[in-house]
């Protein structure tokens, strides 16, 4: 067995253990290791009897893209900006240093496989963290056709492949869920999972050859959204006997920002569309059924991986450690997939197998971050203490894997921006959440408390009826530096150098500079769902959207940008115009006048609020906006 070298000193190469890292997206702890009677995961709980199960493990932030930056880089999104899911990495923190770069610098050959980073919304993960190129596979995956209305490509699929991002709203839904009779690797977790076997087989080799050390991360897409999984594994369960929501309303006293409806779950068929519509009894139990379906599923892929480990007698040279990147709400408070601060959105599970140091089958209520696993393996290889470009805001678990009992903070910390930033701690009996805009007074924030030994299902906020329970949380809270602004590393989030305009019933011209870095994001916008303007590159192309009683007008230059322009949009009752440095680039025919003054303010370099053009706020650009100007054609 190596010798893991736990008191910091430098360990050569070929002492160092590997590492195994598994991450599985939107998997909540619906596991049997966990407690859950239902579920059929053999394979997890297997692998939680051979190490420590993290029973308060909590995802930074319940969006994929952004969760994953938080275990990269041991970094909360508050200390980085990066909350969303086209948030660039390397353009934000060009020199940050991720964990596989970080093992990579002793020596370690560090591989990926499937959904390591975030691959998709315009975001193409980080190439640079490893040391070969990233074995890719599908996130959307369907194999019956009429899933996908006879083979078009559906909204989703387009978002995770970054194409027609521009369109997504033309694209037909993709089903929520299939179950076809077919083997385990026509679908992609499957093939990672094959794969995964194939470097674990090539990795051996290297090691009794030139004793280098591994770090595979292997990443797996189930139980995430479309639930599709072969038949096999939906047959494992009676839709009688899922565990149906047992409270589907918002809490009450809650703030209205801190509340979902609708959402990512809309983007697929027959879900309602309408976020108010609810879902029918019948289409709850399938969802239910397609996401434990799902689960078993990866289990089975993670558990092929885990057999190749054991075969290869490299299981007692490895330290394995298995992550979901965030929860998943299947109904309960009436929401859907993640995107909140609440439990079921947040509470991820986190198992650690390290030889030598961890007990098999034990278990703590230490409350464990995503940051800290950066620090816990850095300590586990032996390797120094991460001193590293970006705010390294976890802490080494290691006393913990050694002492169930041992504590090393008292609480986890979380966030997510919605049109206010929600920061929030969770204790082992309570979490405080706190919204508040950017630059605002801490008289203008907002509060939830939540206490689970009493009201585990979130029923309602406490925070007015436990003021020392708040003061007390708060304070915890005020030891965290101030929030980095959203994409203000990205693009101006300036206010505006002129009073939001009074648009409603005017002919429009508007002009500005751009200095754009991404391909897409909103230069400048004003309005909302229902009424509004916003100009915005799309896959590098310069368009202008109107929107009119709710309805989107559209009108998109012919060619790519240059990175530097100035542009001019005019909108009049019978035509929109588009030029860029002068030269007319696109027109089109005119919904009409903007009818009424839009309720969402004027914002440049991303969409604040509700979105005024036909993407997903806040669609922030990579960039800078400056120079722009508002005149009425009168």
């Amino acid at each position: 067995m190596i010798a893991l070298c736990l008191n910091g000193t430098h360990a050569a190469a070929k002492e160092r253990p590997n590492v195994l890292l598994i991450l599985v997206d939107d998997l909540k702890p619906v596991l049997g290791c966990y407690g859950d009677r239902i579920a059929k995961t053999p394979n997890l709980d297997r692998l939680a009897e051979s190490g420590m199960r993290f029973d308060l493990a909590y995802c930074n932030q319940a969006v994929c893209a952004p969760s994953r930056f938080t275990l990269m880089l041991g970094s909360h999104s508050t200390s980085t900006g990066l909350y969303g899911l086209n948030s660039q990495l390397r353009q934000v923190m060009p020199d940050a240093v991720t964990i596989p770069q970080y093992f990579a610098s002793y020596g370690y050959r560090t591989e990926s496989l499937g959904k390591v980073f975030h691959i998709g919304h315009g975001n193409q993960g980080d190439p640079d963290s490893f040391s070969v190129p990233h074995f890719h596979d599908k996130v959307i995956e369907y194999l019956d056709p009429v899933s996908t209305d006879g083979g078009k490509l559906t909204r989703e699929e387009a978002y995770f492949t970054n194409q027609k991002l521009d369109q997504i709203r033309s694209l037909p839904r993709g089903a929520a869920f299939e179950s076809p009779d077919v083997a385990d690797t026509d679908y992609a977790d499957g093939r990672v999972s094959v794969e995964t076997i194939k470097r674990l087989r090539a990795a051996k080799q290297r090691r009794s050859e030139s004793n280098t050390p591994f770090f595979i991360v292997a990443g797996f897409a189930r139980p995430h959204l479309p639930f599709s999984a072969p038949e096999k594994y939906w047959r494992l369960y009676d839709p009688e006997t899922l565990p149906m929501p047992k409270f589907e309303y918002l809490p009450a006293d809650a703030p209205a920002v801190a509340g979902k409806r609708g959402g990512e779950i809309s983007n697929y068929k027959p879900v309602p569309t309408a976020k108010d519509e609810p879902l029918s009894q019948d289409l709850k139990r399938k969802l239910i059924h397609g996401y434990y379906a799902s689960t078993s599923f990866v289990d089975a892929q993670i558990g092929a991986v885990i057999d190749e480990l054991n075969r290869l007698e490299l299981a007692d040279d490895t330290i394995v450690m298995l992550w979901g990147d965030h929860g998943f709400h299947l109904g309960d408070l009436g929401i859907w997939t993640k995107h909140t601060n609440y439990e079921q959105a947040n509470r991820i599970p986190i198992v650690i197998a390290a030889p030598g140091v961890t007990k098999p089958g034990s278990s703590t209520k230490q409350p464990a971050e995503s940051v800290d696993l950066f620090p816990t393996l850095a300590e586990l290889a032996g390797l120094p203490k991460p001193q590293v470009p970006q705010p390294l805001d976890g802490v080494s678990l290691v006393p913990v894997l050694g002492d169930p009992a041992v504590r090393v903070r008292d609480h986890a910390y979380h966030a997510y921006p919605r049109k206010k930033l929600g920061r929030a701690i969770r204790t082992e009996r309570y979490r405080l959440v706190e919204w508040r805009s950017f630059g605002d007074s801490d008289e203008a924030a907002e509060y939830e408390l939540y206490d689970y030994e009493t009201d585990p299902l979130e029923t309602r906020n406490l925070a007015a009826e436990k003021p020392e329970v708040i003061a007390a949380m708060k304070r915890t809270l005020a030891e965290y530096p101030p929030a980095v602004a959203r994409n203000s590393r990205r693009a101006s989030t300036a206010k505006p150098p002129m009073a939001t305009p009074m648009i409603a019933n005017r002919s429009l011209t508007i002009t500005g500079h751009v200095r754009a870095r991404s391909a897409s994001g909103v230069i400048v916008a004003q309005g909302g769902r229902e009424h509004g303007f916003a100009i915005h590159l799309m896959a590098g192309r310069l368009a202008f959207d109107v929107r009119v009683n709710g309805k989107v007008t559209r009108v998109v230059a012919s060619e790519k940008s240059p990175s530097e322009f100035d542009f001019n949009v005019t909108l009049s009752p019978e035509q929109m115009t588009l030029s860029i440095d002068g030269e007319l680039v696109g027109e089109s025919g005119s919904p009409g006048l903007i009818p009424v003054q839009p309720k969402d303010g004027l914002s440049l370099g991303l969409d604040d609020l509700s979105a005024a053009g036909d993407y997903d706020a806040p669609n922030a650009l990579d960039g800078k906006v400056t120079q722009v100007k508002v005149d009425f054609n009168e």
